[in-house]
């Protein structure tokens, strides 16, 4: 099974979101989040996300693959995409 994980990360002269991260690999979400921690744990890259991908591009090739939004204005697009396409599933659930 294909999971997709997005992560993000900011500069510290950045107010939000500088960077994301869409991963797509066969990991278990509880795998994933084993391997994240425990990278985390490691004081000298523990919170640099970009060493975090390429530590999964080395450690998983066959199965992992890296979509990166540099824009912004893409990760707004795709927030807004999404609330709408929740509002319109919310009013088709609703009775008439």
């Amino acid at each position: 099974m294909t999971n997709i994980y997005n992560l993000y990360s900011s500069d510290e002269n950045h107010l939000g979101i500088s960077k994301s991260y869409h991963i797509q690999c066969d990991l278990p979400p509880h795998k994933f989040r084993q391997i994240l921690m425990e990278f985390r744990q490691n004081n000298n890259v523990g919170n640099d996300i970009q060493a975090f991908v390429d530590y999964l591009k080395e450690t998983f090739p066959e199965s992992l693959h890296t979509f990166d939004y540099d824009d912004v204005v893409q990760f707004d697009a795709d927030q807004e995409n999404s609330a709408i396409l929740t509002n319109l599933t919310d009013q088709m659930n609703k009775p008439v």
